[in-house]
């Protein structure tokens, strides 16, 4: 077998059918489908691309939804050249400003592939379009977390991303994928599954623990891949009490900093489980990084990627980088090869780092960078904290001050006097700049559509 024959590509799916025609690959609650059905839809989306005459290129908008359809469509259309952009239903708005920079072949709608042919490329997104035909591959546009503002389209080549992933033979692990499947973490989930020769199991339709927790029961899930605030919320409902879910013995976690007192908790509450920490931008793809340490450290273990840190953020090289954001502003994506994360780290003694939070989300206040993650990890060591978020609030002083929204289990329920009495628990491990100015006492902390909590200042 070649190397490239080993290596995860859209081109491998009809062999991989050919391969595995019988076995299980996706499961929801009507039963099991195997990879000869979807083989089957494959071949559906490619003819109706053909019969459309779809060109090397053309921008196809496809569901975002974590769904094996959607899967289809991406390989489908893949085969032919063209250029995928997943996109859930509750994101369909985003495409008028889409237009602005982007022109749209296609839309995948009702099964349908329907002709739009709207929108002007930008300068940008031209340059980065006759690129990806210059490699003769299938392209694919992300869009980035958005947790902090409006989120940018990246676009990838699809036959170099998936590249990264091996061909494998392995345990058939049944995993449901909670991120959808127009995020890079919701694909990589995806993806690895396929090439691995997993069984996914189908998400429901609302997140809430609750219902993930039925799915767990239900399917026997073995892994669960999930971001640190939606892990805290299963805790929070108490599901490892009320649900049995001896099944579980993975959850890869990733998309924003784990605290190290709810990885505790975690722990606690499912010792049979092994947490994970992956790692991964939309501009980069999945990161192959190896645990280290106490499990919230991390360190590069695979050649052909790197990393460095430069001015406190992480810095990274990887064979699966983008091409560049559709809109301009390629300044990230453009460093000699090294994309600046935006991802503040710190480096121990034997090379391993561990991620901080975000640049963008640092709070000035007069001068001084608050990190809110490191806020939050403070807050929530306090025994009546349940969970809390931290943001940044205008003042005419400062520029900014520090606030916060706490999830209190406390009897004390004036805001006051529970800022007080945080203050009086933080005041020996952070500087007095860093402290709350202001405390909110709400019933649950927002998260943005992709699980992460919101970094946004509330109204």
């Amino acid at each position: 077998m070649s190397p490239a024959a080993t290596r995860f590509s859209p081109e491998s799916i009809a062999g991989l059918v050919r391969e595995r025609a019988g076995v299980e690959l996706w499961r929801d609650d009507s039963g099991p489908r195997t990879w000869r059905e979807f083989g089957t839809m494959v071949v559906a989306a490619r003819r109706l691309c053909v019969m459309a005459a779809v060109q090397p290129g053309d921008v196809i908008v496809t569901s975002g939804e974590a769904t094996l359809e959607s899967l289809a469509w991406l390989f489908g259309a893949a085969t032919l050249g063209a250029v995928v952009a997943p996109l859930r239903r509750e994101r369909a708005g985003e495409i008028e400003t889409w237009k602005n920079f982007l022109r749209i072949g296609w839309s995948v709608q009702g099964g349908r592939l329907v002709r739009v042919a709207e929108g002007t490329a930008s300068p940008a997104a031209a340059r980065l379009f006759g690129e990806l035909r210059g490699r003769g591959h299938p392209g694919l546009i992300l869009a980035t977390g958005g947790t902090t503002g409006t989120p940018k389209l990246v676009l990838h080549d699809c036959t170099t991303l998936l590249a990264t992933l091996p061909l494998k033979e392995g345990r058939p692990w049944r995993t449901l994928p909670l991120m959808r499947f127009d995020h890079i973490g919701g694909l990589d989930v995806a993806w690895r599954a396929l090439a691995g020769r997993q069984i996914l199991v189908a998400p429901p339709a609302e997140l809430t623990p609750a219902a993930v927790a039925e799915k767990i029961v239900r399917h026997q899930v073995e892994v669960l891949p999930a971001t640190p605030s939606f892990l805290n919320l299963l805790l929070l409902a108490g599901i490892e009490r009320t649900h049995e879910l001896s099944s579980l013995r993975v959850v890869p976690y990733g998309a924003e900093p784990m605290p190290a007192g709810l990885l505790e908790r975690l722990r606690a509450a499912l010792p049979r489980v092994e947490f994970v920490q992956r790692f991964g931008t939309s501009e980069t793809g999945a990161l192959p990084v190896q645990a280290a340490g106490d499990g919230l450290m991390m360190r590069a273990d695979q050649p052909g990627f790197a990393w460095k840190i430069v001015d406190g953020e992480l810095w990274v090289q990887s064979p699966a980088r983008g091409l560049g954001y559709l809109a301009g502003d390629t300044d990230q994506l453009e460093t000699v090869g090294w994309f600046r994360t935006g991802d503040l780290v710190q480096r121990l003694p034997d090379g391993a780092v561990r991620v901080l939070g975000r640049r963008s989300d640092l709070i000035n206040v007069g001068g001084e960078k608050v990190l809110p993650s490191g806020v939050e990890a403070v807050l929530l060591a306090h025994p009546l904290v349940t969970d809390c978020r931290v943001f940044p609030l205008p003042n005419a002083v400062l520029g900014q001050i520090v606030a916060a929204e706490i999830v209190w289990r406390g009897a004390e329920r004036d805001a006051v006097a529970v800022k007080r009495l945080l203050h009086e628990f933080m005041g020996a491990t952070l500087p007095k700049s860093h402290l709350p100015a202001v405390v909110r006492l709400i019933g649950a902390v927002d998260t943005t559509r992709n699980l992460k909590k919101s970094r946004t200042t509330p109204p």
